[in-house]
């Protein structure tokens, strides 16, 4: 497996993000209760690539490497609540397998392998099967990211055969293969989310790319916050886009494209660096903030929420006494459920933060 979100650090919004301010623990109220989505058996860590859909329902995978960013030996399943969950196995003999996104009808997206020919390909699970999502022809692999609902897949098809190896952003749809047009020639594009419009998002060569699929495919740059970098990570039925982007002086920012204008939606306070993982229907974004300016340590990182011009601490929206360090938010649904990566008993593990509201 080549992808690595470590890397790749390289319409309803309100003004009032631009001036974001840090909202104090004081002694509020718990906001969240937080739940542990296990593992499976034989291996001590889960993580979550940022998919939950609106049923609540997240695709995990599990592993023994407390980097999340490593996917050799992984194993993958969809949690639909305590005690339920689906695995979701890879071709015969494979030794990977790592579910990256789902849609609302529980069709979920990832990679396994390695397969009959030494590949790991794309796949798409549905209905208690797999479908392998092949490369573009004279490719070697493939890997899936995310799924609208109308059933559009977007990866990326990989070409191992060169030196230096080709990476081109794709989308899938019922049975055919559609390549997305890279920016400027670039050797390196991959689109991480799709729309129920059908608008992509994701990176072409270092720079945050908005694809739109019809009616004809086209490639639009987001631009940054005066640095050269950006990266867009998730967008919504909106065309709000969220990501990260470098500032003049290198750092990265969390960012949100609104249509007209890119914001820094600010880090916490101290911290120099930041990126947003997921935004739903509502506007609510989250992802995390922390000191590193590369974003190479994620040890010490904080789940965050932005929402109404605030930037909210999640550690500080939990029990206290709950046992968690909340180190990433990855997604986000309408019902305000909110996915992530964790510290739970020693280990890394995916969470699910339900709305204490939104249980009564």
């Amino acid at each position: 497996m080549k992808t690595n979100k470590s890397w790749l650090m390289v319409f309803a919004a309100v003004a009032a993000l631009t001036a974001a301010q840090t909202v104090s623990a004081a002694s509020a109220p718990s906001r969240y209760t937080v739940t542990d989505l296990g593992t499976l058996p034989g291996l001590g860590n889960s993580y979550v690539w940022g998919g939950i859909n609106s049923q609540g329902h997240v695709p995990v995978y599990a592993t023994d490497s407390t980097d999340q960013n490593v996917f050799l030996g992984a194993s993958s399943f969809l949690w639909n609540g305590p005690g339920d969950i689906q695995l979701l196995p890879g071709p015969t003999g494979a030794t990977t397998t790592v579910a990256f996104g789902l849609n609302d009808l529980d069709q979920v997206v990832g990679a396994s392998g390695p397969a009959s020919q030494g590949q790991y390909l794309g796949v798409l699970w549905e209905g208690g099967n797999s479908i392998f999502l092949n490369p573009l022809p004279g490719y070697t692999d493939s890997e899936a990211y995310a799924i609208n609902n109308s059933g559009l897949v977007v990866g990326s098809s990989f070409d191992f055969s060169v030196d230096p190896f080709l990476r081109s952003a794709v989308c899938w749809y019922k049975g055919k293969i559609l390549l997305l047009p890279p920016s400027n020639g670039a050797m390196i594009s991959a689109p991480y989310a799709v729309n129920d419009w059908g608008q992509v998002v994701g990176v072409s060569g270092n720079r945050a790319i908005l694809w739109s699929t019809f009616p004809k495919a086209s490639v639009a740059d987001l631009g940054t916050l005066g640095g050269d970098g950006s990266v867009a990570w998730a967008i919504n039925k909106g065309g709000q886009i969220v990501g990260g982007a470098q500032t003049v002086s290198g750092e990265w920012h969390p960012a949100l494209w609104n249509g007209t204008a890119i914001i820094d939606l600010q880090n916490l306070d101290r911290d120099t660096m930041g990126f947003a993982y997921g935004i739903n229907n509502c506007g609510q974004i989250v992802g995390y903030s922390g000191p590193d300016k590369n974003g190479s340590d994620l040890h010490n990182t904080h789940a965050v929420l932005w929402e109404n011009g605030q930037v909210i601490d999640l550690q500080n929206q939990i029990p206290g006494n709950s046992g968690w360090v909340l180190r990433q938010a990855a997604g986000i649904n309408d019902r305000g459920q909110i996915t992530g990566i964790g510290q739970h008993n020693g280990k890394n593990r995916a969470f699910l933060l339900t709305p204490v509201d939104a249980q009564n």
